[in-house]
């Protein structure tokens, strides 16, 4: 299998556990991610109407993503992001899945994201849980490590593997059931 190449939309990056997998998996390098300033701070938006999460966190978060990823952070010149063919609100993320040349936009909204649109452009959207689905079937022990060593970073509270993973299962059961299933 090859490795996809995602652009991640801001609505994707909510969840601390989906955001922290999705990076795991991409320093682990079995995933290529991407976001540009203006998806960070439609991040930034949608977090900081949290009741639980502070503005300096939620930099902090960011900072954290882009020094993980340093290459994942990128921008498309304006007049591509104006030639996408899809809502105006969403161009931009097309517009950078272009630009990078990525595969796939990883998001909960696909409907914003029509295939008959962006297929033609070498783009395929896909929610979370199809997205990683996809590479746990490619390499589960990989995965699986990835989320071990996500669970033995959790530290305020610690975490198991199996809690780690009951976490994720409401967003991604399919991914779930393919990591729970090659255990042991």
């Amino acid at each position: 299998m090859s490795r996809r190449v995602a652009v991640v939309d801001a609505n994707v990056l909510y969840s601390i556990e989906l955001t922290d997998l999705l990076l795991t998996l991409a320093v682990a390098r079995l995933v290529r991610l991407h976001w540009s300033p203006t998806i960070l701070d439609e991040a930034r938006r949608n977090l900081s109407e949290r009741y639980d999460l502070r503005i300096e966190a939620i930099d902090r978060r960011i900072e954290q993503m882009n020094r993980a990823l340093p290459a994942a952070l990128d921008e498309p010149d304006p007049e591509l992001v104006d030639s996408m063919p899809i809502v105006e609100h969403d161009r931009h993320v097309l517009a950078l899945a272009v630009h990078v040349e990525a595969d796939s936009i990883v998001t909960f909204n696909l409907r914003d994201f029509p295939a008959e649109r962006c297929e033609p452009l070498g783009v395929v959207a896909l929610d979370p849980d199809a997205l990683v689905s996809e590479i746990a079937a490619g390499d589960v022990g990989a995965v699986r490590a990835a989320v071990a060593a996500m669970a033995r970073r959790r530290a305020r509270p610690p975490v198991t593997f199996d809690q780690l993973v009951d976490r994720l299962e409401p967003t991604l059961p399919t991914f779930v059931e393919l990591v729970r299933g090659s255990a042991g």
